[in-house]
């Protein structure tokens, strides 16, 4: 297994001053030794051919690749006008699972910076899961019970009428579910939000930070919450829970990297 990585990329742990430890992981993720999957879906995006998956499902459901004139770019999911209905991303494509690329033993940590049209009617995931042709790596997010198999992803839902706010959600070989539910995360229409999961070997940590990347939410690590060698894709998927009610998740960046190997030199 590889030492944990660089978990927050982001320009204001530079500011605020950071350890040499911090230093170190900071000049690591800009080396080779770090393996990088990112964009910043600035022009067309190419959903379904090389870089980009995309599945959809009811109608007017839709994968945008760029959308006009929004500043830094986005590629938008849209959920349609049937229950249930949902489009999701992910590297490569044909539900093939070739962008299943990531691994717990090589300290694999993906960060998404969305927001959502409103946060009423709607289930968002964001993380890592096993499969690409899921409808929902989460199943049921009030139990908890999972699609799939591995999975650790934040997920929101507004079926689970007791939790309105983001919760973290890892299985580990279809075991039943874990949640964390730290209650105090809830999506807000029309601002980005930055969502972020790391993984170390079988564990799991979940992040949060608000729109300009200040840490705002942290999990602890999660034993067995993951099976650390599961090929793992990173995932953004949205999905509506009121057909008459299509909700748009825009995604402006996406990063997903771990260490080359699974052995420290």
């Amino acid at each position: 297994m590889a030492e944990q990585i660089l978990l927050y990329p982001f320009r204001n742990r530079l500011q605020r001053g950071i350890s040499q430890d911090e230093w170190i992981k900071w000049f690591e993720f800009l080396s080779p030794s770090i393996v990088k999957f990112e964009d910043e879906f600035v022009g067309q995006i190419d959903v379904g051919v090389y870089k980009w998956g995309s599945i959809t499902n009811g109608t007017s459901a839709a994968v945008t690749g760029t959308v006009a004139s929004v500043a830094n770019g986005i590629c938008r999911l849209t959920t349609g006008t049937t229950t249930e209905g949902y489009a999701a991303i992910f590297p490569n494509f044909d539900a093939g699972l070739e962008g299943a690329a990531y691994l717990g033993n090589n300290s694999a940590v993906m960060w998404a910076r969305i927001k959502v049209s409103a946060a009423t009617t709607l289930k968002v995931e964001v993380g890592f899961t096993d499969a690409d042709d899921d409808t929902g790596a989460v199943d049921t997010l009030a139990t908890p019970s999972t699609t799939a198999s591995d999975c650790a992803v934040w997920c929101y839902d507004t079926l689970d009428t007791g939790g309105l706010f983001w919760q973290g959600v890892y299985s580990v070989n279809s075991t039943t579910p874990t949640k964390y539910e730290p209650a105090t995360h809830l999506p807000v229409a029309g601002t980005y939000e930055w969502l972020g999961v790391a993984l170390l070997g079988d564990k799991v940590k979940f992040m949060r930070a608000d729109q300009y990347g200040n840490p705002n939410g942290e999990s602890g690590w999660f034993a067995t919450g993951i099976t650390a060698t599961d090929a793992l894709v990173p995932w953004i998927f949205a999905q509506a829970r009121t057909g008459s009610a299509s909700r748009t998740v825009d995604v402006d960046y996406m990063i997903a990297y771990q260490r080359r190997t699974s052995a420290d030199d």
